[in-house]
């Protein structure tokens, strides 16, 4: 009998081990028909990431061939859908989000979020390259103010200063322009201030002063770093997001100041000159919407280009890296927990 029981208990894990390598099998097939699957479905979504591309260009073109309007403006062909599709500037907001003026942008609603029309994008940016290389050419100033993300705020920065524009990316003073003439006051003090320390004025005052005045500066140089050398309210002024720059633009408004501005689902464009329909939130086609129109600038200047006729391999545009979520962890203080308790 303890035979008999020790077989029927080596044949009942044999036939375990059998079946456990059988769904190992079975789970190790599946993955490998969906690592296939999924590698069809990559190079499908590319074809027709390639194909879209090529037919929003074509509706472009045809588009600009029966409007006359839109041909006597020289229509130039600054960066390719491919491009901006790549950086996501054809996803919108939300329908939660979404302002009702922007509809005539809208292609179509996938899912919760809008699709923005990018061949109006095209058009429109065209529109805008044109309307600021003329600007330039005439010897007019441009401010472009771009206050939200870090790398949109140094890409801000890098822009102006490599096309000798002036800049603003911290938060927007209220009165920058309706209000310039005491601004204009705070910037001589600001530049007083530098030539101060520059020349070694500074060591005239005693330390602590010395201490005080830096920090001034320093304090100084991030609101008027940017519009130091401005005398007088600028010709046009570039916005990365309307809404989030309400003050800027209805202070433009009011001196009648001309306003670019890449505009998401959320915007109000009636109060805009020149509407680049775009994705705002997405980091890199604030990018390079920023270098285009910046390079429109350059143009205008005789300044060297960055973004525009180049090849879309040509153009780089930065790494992001999403960062995990760090969850804190809250440590007690054990002795102070047990003295509280005593007390009680």
């Amino acid at each position: 009998m303890p035979k008999k029981e020790a077989e029927k208990k080596v044949g009942s894990v044999s036939k375990k081990t059998t079946a456990k390598a059988e769904t190992t099998k079975q789970k190790n097939e599946s993955a490998q028909k969906n690592v296939e699957n999924n590698v069809i479905a990559k190079k499908s979504s590319e074809s027709t990431y390639k194909e879209k591309a090529s037919e929003i260009e074509a509706n472009i073109m045809a588009k600009i061939n029966a409007n006359p309007t839109v041909a006597n403006n020289k229509f130039k062909k600054v960066i390719s859908v491919n491009k901006l599709m790549e950086t996501g500037a054809h996803i919108g907001l939300t329908s939660k989000k979404w302002n009702p003026k922007m509809k005539s942008f809208v292609y179509t609603k996938k899912g919760n979020n809008y699709i923005i029309d990018l061949m109006q994008t095209v058009i429109a940016l065209s529109d805008a390259y044109n309307y600021l290389m003329n600007l330039s050419k005439d010897n007019g100033s441009v401010l472009i103010v771009g206050t939200r993300g870090k790398t949109i705020k140094n890409h801000v920065k890098e822009e102006a200063k490599r096309v000798q524009a002036f800049y603003i990316n911290e938060r927007w003073l209220g009165g920058t322009l309706t209000n310039f003439k005491t601004v204009s006051n705070s910037i001589k003090k600001f530049n007083n201030l530098l030539y101060m320390q520059k020349y070694g004025e500074i060591e005239k005052f005693t330390k602590k002063e010395q201490v005080a005045k830096r920090k001034e500066t320093e304090k100084l140089a991030k609101f008027f770093g940017g519009i130091r050398t401005m005398k007088d309210l600028p010709s046009a002024l570039i916005l990365t997001d309307p809404e989030n720059e309400k003050i800027a633009l209805l202070e433009a408004k009011k001196l009648g100041i001309k306003v670019i501005a890449i505009c998401n689902t959320n915007a109000n464009p009636e109060s805009i000159d020149y509407v680049i329909p775009a994705n705002n939130y997405s980091i890199k086609s604030v990018y390079l919407l920023i270098g285009i129109l910046c390079d429109a600038i350059a143009e205008g200047k005789n300044l060297p280009k960055s973004f525009v006729d180049k090849k879309d391999d040509e153009i780089v545009l930065p790494e992001i890296v999403k960062r995990k979520p760090e969850f804190r962890k809250v440590v007690y203080d054990r002795p102070n927990l047990q003295n509280s308790q005593q007390k009680k």
